[in-house]
Order: structure tokens, then C-alpha cells, then sequence
């Protein structure tokens, strides 16, 4: 299917309307609501990457923009998608085409199948899978918001390292970061010198009283 000429079939549409309406009526037992709504998000997302597993991705690894505004007004118009909600249904969609090579004809079962593969069980775990910070720890993540990191770039399907560095702090604000930084470091080093400080005079007092608490029982 050209992608000048794509849209969402009918199939998927009605796929996706039929799920939110399930979402919106889903009441009682907490746990079991969890349940069916990890699940009814995901079969709208393994009907959503199935419907544009055809489409040949950008070099940035999106979907192409006038192809992407069909999938949304598709979404918000005949499926009963909120704005916010088609907005993350979409990217999250297109972000699993690209990592997980999902390729012309996949169908939503197979789809499925990689998602129980994978032990993605909801929609945050889904999000979490497919995020560019997957893996990196907290701190490795506030590194890179502050020193920046490499771009991405596809080369053969895949997205690999580019040759431009983004994001972070410009030099001046390094300069101001690590001086705000050196402050804070010393005053963090002070206030737990100062608790251990104050935990050992609590220790030596508690061992007074207890001295003098056992003179006392034996007098």
C-alpha cells in the first residue's frame, strides 16, 4: 500500500472504538480493572503497529508526517481516541516498529507474541521497552540532561550512533553547574559529618543512662 494513499482500514478503526469504549465503561474490582485495561491497551497497540507495519519509516525513524496526521485524525475521529491518548497510542506504536523491526504484513498476533515475549504486561511497560533511556540508570540519565550525549542516526534499518553531540548545558552553564555542584557536595559532606556527629553523642548518652539506670537497680 502506497503511503501517499494510507489510512487506517476499517478493521482497525472499529478495533480501536470497540476498545475505548470498553475502557471508559470498565468499573468494580481494582485489581481485575488493572488487568483488563493493561490488556485492552495493549490489543489497540498490536492492532495499531500491525496497521502501519508497511510503512516505510523516515531516516529519523518516524512516520512520515502527512501519513502520521491521517493515523491520528483516524484515531480521534473514528476511533474514539482523546487527542492525548492517540498522540501516545501513535508514538509509542511507531517507536515499537522501529526497535523491535516489526516489517510489512506483521499481523496484531504477532505483535502479541513479542509483547509476551518481551513480558510487556501494560502500556507503561510498553513505554518503558521502547524509550531511548531503557537500561540507563538514574544517574546515567541526569548525566546526559546535563553533559548531553550522541545523536542517532539509521543506517541498514537500524539506529545506530550519529556524529553529532545534543542536549545538555552550554559551556558557560557547565562552568556555573560544576560551581553550584563543588557548593553542594561540600554542604552535603558537612550536614552527614554532622549527623554521624550527633549519632554517636545519641549512642554515648544512651550508654550513660544505661550506666547509670543499672547503679540505681542495684542500690
Amino acid at each position: 500500500m502506497a503511503n501517499q494513499t494510507f489510512s487506517l482500514s476499517a478493521n482497525t478503526v472499529s478495533t480501536v472504538a470497540a476498545n475505548e469504549g470498553t475502557l471508559s465503561g470498565l468499573k468494580g474490582d481494582a485489581k481485575m480493572v488493572t488487568e483488563q485495561v493493561n490488556a485492552t491497551k495493549l490489543a489497540t497497540y498490536a492492532e495499531l503497529i500491525s496497521a502501519i507495519s508497511g510503512i516505510a519509516l523516515t531516516d529519523k525513524g518516524n512516520l512520515p508526517r502527512s501519513i502520521s496526521k491521517i493515523v491520528n485524525g483516524d484515531l480521534t475521529t473514528r476511533g474514539g481516541c482523546k487527542d492525548a491518548t492517540a498522540k501516545k497510542y501513535l508514538e509509542n506504536s511507531v517507536v515499537a516498529k522501529r526497535k523491535f523491526g516489526f516489517g510489512d504484513n506483521t499481523t496484531p498476533t504477532a505483535v502479541m507474541a513479542l509483547f509476551n515475549d518481551q513480558g510487556i504486561t501494560s502500556e507503561a511497560k510498553l513505554a518503558k521497552a521502547v524509550s531511548p533511556d531503557d537500561g540507563k540508570t538514574a544517574a546515567e540519565i541526569l548525566a546526559e540532561k546535563v553533559i548531553g550525549k550522541w545523536s542517532t542516526k539509521k543506517e541498514n534499518g537500524k539506529v545506530v550512533q550519529g556524529d553529532k553531540w545534543k542536549d545538555g548545558l552550554t559551556d558557560a552553564e557547565l562552568v556555573d553547574f560544576f560551581d553550584a555542584l563543588r557548593i553542594l557536595e561540600a554542604e552535603r559532606a558537612t550536614y552527614h559529618a554532622n549527623a554521624d556527629a550527633a549519632k554517636e553523642a545519641g549512642k554515648a548518652v544512651k550508654k550513660e543512662n544505661d550506666t547509670v539506670n543499672d547503679v540505681v537497680d542495684q542500690i
